[in-house]
């Protein structure tokens, strides 16, 4: 399907007032065009309209109408500067952004990014001195499942075992 049947579709799902939808449409758009700043301007304004403001600060921290409380809340929401910048999925480079002061904060957040790298690998949800229970070898949970399965089964057979027997006796 064309970009223009795409758009005119997003139109329509706007004006029934399907925002899921039409957000889902211009995710799609902006994947296949990521350098398309009018898609992710139109993008950051329906997250506006739902009052989405992290989306909508991170879809339009390229453009020049970022208002500071959606780039505070799309930092607060992203606080690590290496994956707020993957998740610009910017392709181009800061020259064709339309303000300097888009241009600024994309230089600022590369920055940001090389000082920190990107996140260490995390081995889950808590680390290995944690005192809280996992799910594996040595979990009462597994344990806890085969017993239920036999008793089940063991049950069944008990109930398959008397039916014979009626059966038989008569």
């Amino acid at each position: 399907m064309a970009k223009a049947d795409v758009l005119a579709r997003i139109k329509q799902d706007l004006a029934l007032g399907h925002t899921h939808t039409a957000t889902q449409r211009l995710r799609t758009l902006v994947t296949v065009h990521p350098d398309d700043l009018e898609l992710r301007q139109m993008l950051a304004g329906v997250y506006r309209q739902t009052g989405n403001l992290a989306e909508s600060g991170r879809w339009a921290f390229l453009s020049g109408d970022l208002t500071p409380a959606e780039q505070a809340a799309f930092e607060r929401a992203n606080p690590d500067p290496w994956l707020r910048l993957r998740m610009l999925r910017w392709p181009g480079d800061e020259s064709t952004l339309p303000t300097e002061d888009a241009r600024e904060r994309l230089r600022a957040l590369i920055a940001a990014a090389e000082r920190t790298g990107p996140p260490t690998a995390q081995q889950g949800p808590w680390s290995r001195g944690s005192s809280r229970p996992r799910l594996g070898h040595g979990s009462a949970v597994p344990c806890l499942f085969v017993l239920v399965v036999l008793v089940g089964l063991g049950s069944l057979a008990a109930v398959g075992f008397l039916r014979a027997l009626n059966w038989i006796i008569g």
